[in-house]
């Protein structure tokens, strides 16, 4: 019985910590209003401009969610392929940079939270402050999932600790395990961030005590996410699948680099700070910008290996933009 509410409470703060996280997305996407889609539209422009742009996106929205829009656009004709790589990176790096928010130990001031933010979502009469009000809330159940989880696992630790211990980036065999786990789980919940965030919460109980054991958790969640583009592809014409798939291989590239360098990522992560939750945030900065300055420069070399390796005997189809599938 002691270990069905164990399982209960990590189920109940892993759901209040999704469900904080798409309410405070979708609040954010929404008091931008049609602000996001001019940034999508204008992430063409430059590869520079396209980068940056989608670190503001992937911050506000996460790579998933940005991605998913990204296919929207080409698919309407929009952006074409080469075009939106730029901006999918920067969206990676973005949702590093919300992580790095996610680290911060703010569990204590959740309630305040969660408390302002329904009275503004409740209270006022304008739409765009009800939204930012649902941001704030899903910002306070994001916190307070993460601390129901570190609460119920906390007092199961040394039992938990000898079962994790097979995670460890130190060896190619406990990377594997660690990266497939967190990749397959990823996967099925569709959100970096709650893997991520599962992984604070076993480090703030004590679970995890050393960077290298949540080295290859962080890797398999940033491949595990890419399910939620891939699956938004379905359906679309060819150029739009080769959008998700251009997101699947920047990060299968970008985990490649950190696995050959995962040394020197491990110690350069350790000395930015004295916390382990912080460290891991900023090894997941680390990692997403390595692979930007790798993939970057070559941005148009990129696309073209994703239409070799998503070949199409036709052409795409000509862009309608007045598809009455996206025109909302």
């Amino acid at each position: 019985m002691e270990y069905a509410f164990l399982i209960a409470a990590l189920l109940g703060g892993l759901a209040l910590f999704i469900f904080g996280m798409g309410l405070m997305t979708d609040g954010l996407r929404e008091a931008s209003g049609s602000g996001l889609r001019t940034v999508l539209a204008r992430a063409g422009r430059s590869p520079l401009l396209g980068i940056l742009l989608g670190t503001v996106l992937g911050t506000l929205v996460h790579s998933s969610a940005a991605t998913v829009m990204l296919v929207g656009f080409v698919n309407a004709g929009l952006l074409s392929l080469a075009e939106t790589v730029p901006a999918t990176i920067g969206s990676c790096i973005g949702t590093t940079i919300s992580m790095q928010a996610v680290s911060l130990k703010l569990g204590d001031y959740c309630y305040f939270a969660i408390a302002l933010g329904f009275i503004i979502s409740a209270v006022s009469r304008q739409p765009r402050n009800r939204q930012i009000g649902r941001a704030l809330l899903g910002f306070g159940l994001l916190f307070l999932g993460m601390n129901v989880m570190s609460e119920a696992i906390r007092p199961h630790r040394d039992a938990l600790q000898p079962l994790l211990a097979v995670v460890d980036g130190r060896t190619w065999q406990g990377t594997l395990i660690g990266l497939g786990v967190a990749t397959a789980l990823t996967a099925v919940w569709q959100s970096s961030g709650a893997t991520i965030g599962m992984c604070f919460a076993l480090t703030s109980a004590g679970v995890f005590t050393e960077l290298h054991q949540v080295f290859p958790i962080v890797m398999g969640a940033n491949i595990g996410t890419c399910a939620t583009a891939l699956l938004s592809s379905i359906g679309t014409h060819i150029e739009a699948r080769r959008t998700a798939v251009s997101h699947l291989l920047f990060k299968l590239i970008t985990v490649a680099l950190a696995l050959g360098l995962r040394p020197w990522i491990l110690q350069l992560s350790h000395v930015s700070s004295s916390d382990l939750i912080h460290q891991t945030a900023n090894m997941n900065t680390l990692v997403m910008t390595l692979g930007a300055l790798v993939v970057l420069p070559f941005w148009k070399l990129h696309a073209i290996v994703v239409r070799f390796l998503v070949p199409s005997r036709g052409q795409p189809p000509e862009p309608s933009h007045l598809d009455p599938i996206l025109l909302k």
